[in-house]
């Protein structure tokens, strides 16, 4: 009897003491949820978060809701906020290496994105005044006012890819016509470099959209 009681109380101290592991969600309720926000581009924003999560099944989103890779710094923690320390790929030097490091924990996709957009008003000034844009918005991802949101140079082409492929499921019908009127609006602005407008006019060929 005793030996079934020690058994059982351990059971429940290693339920209470493991991460929390969150719901699983869709593009479609992260996208829903995004649009509920000023200064952000709410497609951008989840095609940046299905990029960093690997569509929302990482184990940092599973285990602190963290949907965009936003780490902790000692201000953070020193504050008392949440956090958990994760394993992350980066790049330095053209190289892969892995670090560990501390990212912020969240309790609910609200609360996430309510972080975030606090983070993009404030980092990414640029990003939050061409939110009209999705292209622009994610070069302006590479300009912020630390540096770039990651290390990698493949970021915008990243976010492009998965542009592509979630527009028709976001967007609508006219989701080609609308990249394309975001493209344009984009290069006119001087948003974009060189290197990325070849990126978005090739993925838009690919998906049949004319450029011209």
């Amino acid at each position: 009897m005793q030996g079934c009681l020690k058994k059982t109380v351990i059971a429940v101290l290693l339920a209470l003491l493991a991460p929390s592991v969150s719901a699983a969600i869709t593009a479609e309720e992260f996208y829903a949820n995004a649009k509920a926000l000023k200064n952000i581009n709410a497609f951008a924003a989840t095609c940046q978060s299905a990029h960093e999560t690997g569509f929302w099944t990482s184990a940092l989103w599973k285990s602190a809701m963290n949907g965009a890779g936003i780490k902790a710094d000692k201000q953070w923690r020193n504050a008392g906020k949440p956090s958990v320390r994760r394993r992350s790929q980066e790049s330095v030097g053209g190289k892969t290496v892995y670090r560990e490091s501390y990212f912020r924990a969240y309790k609910s996709i609200g609360e996430f994105l309510s972080d975030y957009r606090v983070k993009i008003t404030r980092d990414y000034p640029l990003a939050s005044k061409h939110s009209d844009t999705v292209w622009g918005y994610f070069s302006s991802l590479q300009r912020g006012r630390l540096g770039s949101w990651a290390t990698t140079k493949k970021y915008f082409e990243h976010l492009a890819d998965k542009a592509i492929k979630l527009a028709p499921r976001l967007l609508g019908a006219e989701w080609r016509a609308e990249l394309l009127r975001d493209y344009k609006e984009a290069k006119s602005r001087g948003l974009l470099s060189s290197s990325e407008i070849a990126i978005v006019e090739k993925r838009l060929a690919a998906a049949g959209v004319k450029i011209k």
